[in-house]
Order: structure tokens, then C-alpha cells, then sequence
């Protein structure tokens, strides 16, 4: 069991941040930010492409540990550097911007460089993988002064910001309970190596090793508990208890040069101090149907279901009469690479904010903990 504080900025932090992020628009060294993108994966490639299709943006650097696809990659993407180790990046004066697209183990040493180095970061989740590490995180961030983004994609969806709208408008009432999920089906385990577009493989096992900061409740619970604790307004947590099982990662690697010692499956409960209580589960394979990604939240006046690829449902009441409604959603999405660029270009609040990877970060690590205990 864990009982955690969650930090809160404070109306002076507020207002210090609102005059850096005004001091941000009027530094940049010229009209297009000059962004480098550090772990050259999968994921690092469709940030260098999201970038590399905004007009506001110029690729200047990658970085790879392999200096062949870091190469490759250079040429690909028109940069003018090719580096391979995050801090050569900090130290490039020509870079404004970074992704940081790197196993979560290098995800604070990485960061907090190019935040020190005077440059803006996009981190990709999880933010890290220990409430210590992301404490200095989001230390790193506020003496910066620059804008630092967690790469929370599923947050900038219409959907997501549709219920948003919904929930602060009033439509539920008090929200006392909420549930969420991402499970896989068999057959969906992180599996231990891929290749780059030249044909050469790289291992990406670091999802499936714990040194490296991999197991399901980092890599799948972060996104889920975000999106849910920012429907709930990220409320203070008062306790958390949960279970983490590995049932199937280890079979899958067995006989090959591969580890497998973190969760294939987990679960949790939070209370939080307002009366309020969530119940998350995640799993990169089990014996269910189909991959579901969904969030329920009840309120005291209506409940909402979010069922990704299934039209959302809002349920109320009129009197005695209880409907079910799927709206129309017109909104427009972005991604967190769009949104991170207007943050910087036009001071825009970052939409995932350190303080609230600080909270993700202590129910995750408090569900651990937890199972430990047990």
C-alpha cells in the first residue's frame, strides 16, 4: 500500500510559468524551431516525420546508438547532424527542441540535459519509471523555464477532449468513481527485436526488462491512468494497492538471448482524498476477446464510456426517463509533436504537464509496491 502527496503548483509557480513561456516565444533564434530527435526507433521515426511534415519545424539533428541508421537516418530526413548519445544533442547550439524517444531508463538523464542545455523537450511516456527520477523531472523543468511535454498521444484525440469539455461543463455532477483499461488479446506480447528501414535489427526488449524501465503498468497503465485521472482533474491521491503478475513474457523468450522479469499483466485501486476512486488494468496479452482501450466515468448526474474504435456513450437522466446518447464529435485532434511546437511558438500551456507525470508516476510505482508487499 502506498499513500502519496501529489505536488500542486502554487499561484506564484503559475505565474512565474506564464512569463517563461512568454520569455520562450520571443527567444527563438529564428522563425522555424530547430528540432532534433534523440532514439531513432519506431516511435522516434514517427516523431522526425510528424516534425518533418509541419512547415513551422526543420529538422537539424538524430541521434541513434547505432551510428549506421543514425547515418541513414540523417539522409533521410534532410538533418545536419547525426549523434549518437543524448548529450552531444544538449550541446548542439543549433537545436531548440528535442523528442526524447528513448527507453524509459535514460528518459531523466536525457531530459533534464537538453532542459539544462536551454532546450524545450517532448518526452515520450512513461515520463520515467521512479517518483524520485520524476521529481527532479519536473525540478528540472521549473528551473528551466522551458516547455517540456510528456508524449501522452491518446490526450490530444477529439474524442478525449470532447469528454473533457463534457465532464467540466457539468454534465456528470460529482465524479466519484472511474475505471480503465488496456488489455490485449494473446498473441500481442512486446516482442524482443524489430528492424529499421535498412533492414537492420535493433533490440527493443527494453519494454520486456525492468532495468530498462519496461513492464505493462509503465508502458500501457501510463497512458490509461492519465487520460483518466484528467478526467477526474487529477484529484490527491490518499492510497493505492494493486497486483502485478508475469505469466506469459517469459515463455515467449525462452531458448533466445532475451530477458523477461517485469508484469505481462496488472492491476490497481486508488483512493484519492476527495471520496473519489479509480480502478485501472493492463495487460500485453490475456485471454480476452479484443484489444480494449476504454474509460468509464460515473458521476452523480450521468456516466460517460469511452470504448476506443466504438462510438462513446453519455448516459443521463430527464426526469424518470434514463437515455443513452452517442454524440456527434467534430472536434479537431492534433498530435502532442503539433501541440509541442505551438507551446513553444505561441507560449500554449503544455496539455500534459510534469506535475501531473509526477502523480502517474506515484500510482504506478504505488501498485508495484504494493504487489511487493503482498
Amino acid at each position: 500500500m502506498r499513500r502519496g502527496v501529489n505536488p500542486r503548483p502554487t499561484a506564484s509557480e503559475k505565474e512565474k510559468g506564464k512569463s517563461q513561456r512568454a520569455r520562450t516565444v520571443t527567444q527563438m533564434a529564428s522563425d522555424k524551431v530547430r528540432v532534433a530527435v534523440i532514439g531513432m526507433g519506431g516511435m522516434g521515426v514517427g516523431h522526425a516525420n510528424a516534425y518533418r511534415g509541419d512547415p513551422r519545424c526543420e529538422i537539424v539533428a538524430v541521434c541513434d546508438q547505432s551510428k549506421t541508421w543514425a547515418d541513414k537516418a540523417k539522409k533521410e530526413f534532410g538533418a545536419k547532424y547525426a549523434f549518437t548519445t543524448f548529450e552531444e544533442v544538449a550541446a548542439c547550439e543549433a537545436v531548440d527542441a528535442v523528442s526524447v524517444c528513448l527507453p524509459a531508463l535514460f528518459h531523466e538523464p536525457a531530459s533534464v540535459a537538453c532542459l539544462d542545455a536551454g532546450k524545450h523537450v517532448l518526452c515520450e511516456k512513461p515520463m520515467t519509471t521512479s517518483v524520485a527520477s520524476a521529481k527532479r523531472m519536473a525540478r528540472a523543468v521549473k528551473r528551466s523555464g522551458k516547455v517540456f511535454l510528456i508524449g501522452h498521444n491518446q490526450r490530444f484525440g477529439p474524442d478525449i477532449q470532447f469528454l473533457k469539455e463534457y465532464i467540466e461543463a457539468g454534465n456528470l455532477g460529482e465524479v466519484y468513481f472511474a475505471r480503465t483499461a488496456w488489455r490485449r488479446p494473446m498473441g500481442m506480447l512486446v516482442t524482443p527485436t524489430a528492424r529499421h528501414a535498412n533492414g537492420e535489427v535493433y533490440s527493443r526488449n527494453w519494454f520486456n526488462e525492468r532495468k530498462m524501465g519496461g513492464g505493462v503498468g509503465w508502458d500501457l497503465g501510463s497512458h490509461v491512468l492519465d487520460l483518466v485521472l484528467y478526467f477526474m482533474d487529477f484529484p490527491k491521491v490518499k492510497e493505492v494497492t494493486g497486483c502485478a503478475y508475469t505469466k506469459f513474457g517469459p515463455e515467449m523468450v525462452a531458448g533466445q538471448d532475451f530477458v523477461f522479469d517485469v508484469d505481462d499483466h496488472t492491476v490497481g485501486f486508488v483512493k484519492f482524498e476527495n471520496g473519489a476512486s479509480l480502478q485501472v488494468e493492463m495487460s500485453f496479452g490475456s485471454y480476452v476477446e479484443r484489444e480494449q482501450i476504454l474509460q468509464a466515468v460515473y458521476g452523480t448526474k450521468g456516466g460517460a464510456l469511452r470504448d476506443w474504435g466504438q462510438p462513446m456513450k453519455l448516459f443521463s437522466r430527464t426526469g424518470d426517463t434514463y437515455t443513452t446518447v452517442l454524440p456527434r464529435i467534430d472536434k479537431p485532434g492534433t498530435s502532442p509533436m503539433a501541440h509541442f511546437v505551438d507551446c513553444i511558438l505561441n507560449g500554449t500551456p503544455p496539455l500534459v504537464t510534469a506535475d501531473q507525470g509526477v502523480i502517474v508516476t506515484e500510482i504506478i510505482s504505488g501498485i508495484y509496491e504494493s504487489g511487493e508487499e503482498g
